[in-house]
């Protein structure tokens, strides 16, 4: 496989690019004249206890999506989250397996949907009991603010080792009735039609958010034909604040295959053979509804949530057809509060200490049966059974504002999960059915120091992972019921750390932040194929792991109208003990995981438009555990330009236009880990263009 660009000449034109707009910026704000301008602090409520970043001992980046979700094609997570260090999103730009996302290594075994990383919605969680994250009920176009948690403090959320995604819609207008209506167009038979009604009355608020998505793919066999629907709603009074949301998706997606060496030199957007014959895809409606309810107490706040979801799912795969019932639901009940200490030894700041108590259960109930896949209809049945998961954690955190430099936060969890299955497939079979139990206990400690104008800090904790359900029940001998030997993994993690404001005169220009992590996993999940059932994916357990690496992010305002974000990460993920058919792959790096990426965003904003140019760098990546096959490195930019405030009688047009892939490179978007018979790789889209127009009636 050859690499699609030369990186120099490349980078020379994202030099170009970047230097055009930041020497443009700066042209605009007469060099070092342009005056400091103010970046507002910012608050971090993901680690359940709201912080100022500046005092967190942990990494936690923050990002601003409503520019991407109300001007981007919405084709991806990876297009409203940039630049941001240690988090990697492979858009395989197929709905019916969805992307890979993974932070700090973690996560990228997922063959499908998410797994060792939690992903909350509004408060409402897209991980189920057990740690199998699906967001595919997220319409992307609706995510305004969204928090990246990595690292050792994930630990507070239980089922997770390498870290958190917090996602929160855009918030809803100030006035009583805003409608929007956005259409975007695009290369590869892209459609998207949105509606988006919503207001607030009083100290009530409401949203109802309508999406169809129509995309034929970039490669053969890819078709998508999704709909969403999200209502939220509201009420805040005195010291209630009352939300409610239900979310719904019907998902309609085929599923070309990953492709090998020889079969991508001939087409890259070729589907694989098979894949076509056996029909492979994935149909899927689901429904889920969530509630949360806060309450200002006297000496604390109290806060709980509910949610439940019932989602059906049928996905025909090469060998088999997966028929899949699955009805969940949880609920959480928190409680903070705060003491002050009195004025601190030195410096007179008040010191004090924020606490948080907190229980959680979560439930699970599967119907899982598998057909033999002929040309994509049931055949015989291979598999019948009912899986339960229960989920029960109990958690505590203590931050400690000890001075005006000092901080302090420690956590604790305990968490219990009891897995069972019932088998009902047993004419001629043994009866497999069977119940696995696991337990945890995850603390982690931090200490967040200020040196007068840079913070440092360092932290340390453990977290553990279970085998989700599916990795469960896929057992290579063909068995039912769960796999016996498969064990969480369990991870320790350091971290250290530091943070500071870019720019002086009194006002910051920006902000800036590195982290050096150092993790060590033992039974590290791995994934694998075998020949007789291509396509399907089962795992093993490693002996331990290391994963291991540097993260940068920095974010500058040139001037009122330039700003950039950029980021670096690189992550040595290894195996240290690991035995594969009679092999040490000791030293081996863990396939999938992407060792360096960078990415760079530049935003030009005039009075009536707006500018986005992105660039991201990619090294290249392992497909297996043997280390002999990979995906070359790559590097794609991107632009786009936007219109503001086209006034129309009473309607406001904002049109847009943009390029994805702008130097048409040939690229590797993911890999299939691991996978039978060398087809290792999914292509990503060629230079693709996308145009369309919002218009709105009503306040902003």
């Amino acid at each position: 496989m050859r690499k699609a660009l030369r990186s120099p000449s490349f980078l020379g034109r994202v030099v170009l690019l970047v230097a055009g707009a930041t020497l443009g910026g700066a042209r605009a704000g007469r060099g070092d004249t342009i005056p400091p301008i103010p970046v507002a602090p910012l608050t971090v409520t993901v680690l359940r206890t709201s912080l100022d970043q500046s005092r967190v001992p942990v990494a936690i980046s923050l990002t601003d999506a409503t520019a991407a979700a109300r001007g981007g094609p919405g084709l991806g997570l990876d297009d409203a989250l940039r630049a941001i260090p240690g988090l990697q999103i492979d858009n395989r730009f197929n709905y019916a397996l969805g992307e890979r996302v993974a932070i700090r290594g973690f996560g990228a075994r997922a063959q499908f949907g998410v797994r060792g990383v939690r992903v909350l919605v509004d408060g409402i969680p897209a991980t189920l009991a057990d740690g199998q994250a699906a967001i595919d009920h997220i319409d992307l176009a609706g995510v305004g603010r969204a928090e990246v948690l990595r690292g050792a403090s994930a630990s507070i959320y239980g089922n997770a080792a390498g870290g958190v995604i917090q996602l929160e819609s855009i918030e809803p207008p100030g006035s009583p009735l805003r409608q929007e209506l956005r259409v975007v167009a695009g290369s590869d038979r892209l459609l998207r039609l949105e509606s988006r009604t919503g207001g607030s009355i009083g100290g009530g608020w409401y949203g109802v958010d309508l999406t169809r998505l129509r995309y034929g793919g970039y490669r053969e066999y890819s078709r998508a034909e999704n709909f969403y629907a999200t209502t939220r709603a509201g009420y805040r009074t005195g010291r209630n604040d009352l939300r409610l949301v239900v979310r719904f998706v019907d998902l309609d997606a085929e599923n070309p295959g990953a492709l090998s060496d020889s079969l991508l030199a001939v087409d890259r957007a070729m589907a694989f053979p098979n894949n076509v014959a056996q029909r492979t895809g994935k149909t899927s409606r689901q429904l889920q509804l969530g509630g949360s309810w806060r309450r200002v107490l006297d000496h604390g706040t109290l806060e709980a949530a509910l949610y439940g979801l019932d989602r059906r799912v049928e996905n025909p795969t090469p060998p088999q057809v997966i028929d899949l019932a699955r009805r969940a639901g949880g609920a959480r009940v928190v409680y903070q509060g705060a003491v002050e200490l009195g004025d601190a030894a030195a410096g007179g700041a008040s010191r004090a200490l924020y606490w948080t108590l907190g229980v959680e259960g979560d439930r699970q109930r599967d119907d899982r049966q598998n057909h033999r896949n002929v040309a994509g209809k049931r055949g015989d049945l291979t598999l019948d059974q009912l899986e339960w998961v229960t989920g029960l954690g109990a958690f505590g955190q203590v931050a400690a504002r000890l001075t005006r430099r000092l901080t302090l936060l420690g956590s604790l969890r305990h968490d219990h999960f009891d897995f069972r299955v019932r088998d009902r497939f047993t004419t001629g079979d043994p009866d497999d059915s069977g119940r696995r139990r696991m337990a945890a206990l995850s603390p982690s400690l931090g200490v967040a120091y200020d040196l007068g104008g840079v913070g440092v800090y360092a932290s340390f904790g453990r977290s553990f992972q279970t085998p989700t359900t599916t990795e469960l029940a896929n057992r290579p001998e063909g068995a039912g019921g769960f796999n016996p030997s498969l064990e969480p993994e369990r991870t320790r993690s350091l971290e250290l750390g530091a943070r500071g404001e870019l720019g002086g005169g009194g006002a910051s220009r920006g902000r800036w932040q590195v982290a050096f992590f150092h993790a060590r996993t033992r039974d590290a999940l791995v994934g694998f194929e075998v020949p007789e059932a291509p396509g399907r994916t089962f795992f093993r357990n490693a002996g331990s792991a290391t994963h291991r690496g540097v993260e940068v992010e920095g974010e500058w305002r040139l001037a009122d109208d330039v700003a950039w974000r950029i980021s670096y990460a690189y992550t040595d993920a290894r195996f240290d003990t690991y035995l594969a058919g009679g092999v040490s792959l000791a030293g081996k790096r863990i396939p999938g995981v992407t060792p360096h990426r960078a990415e760079a965003v530049v935003t030009l904003e005039g009075g009536e438009w707006r500018v986005e140019a992105w660039g991201r760098a990619a090294s290249r990546t392992f497909a297996d555990d043997r280390n002999t096959a990979s995906a070359p490195g790559y590097v794609l930019a991107g632009a786009r330009w936007s219109a503001r405030g086209i006034v129309l009688d009473d309607v406001v047009l904002e049109p847009f236009v943009g390029v994805d892939n702008l130097f048409d490179a040939a690229y590797i978007a993911a890999l299939a880990v691991n996978a039978a018979g060398g087809r290792y790789y999914e292509p990503g889209p060629r230079r693709s263009f996308f145009l369309g127009a919002r218009a709105r009636v009503g306040g902003e």
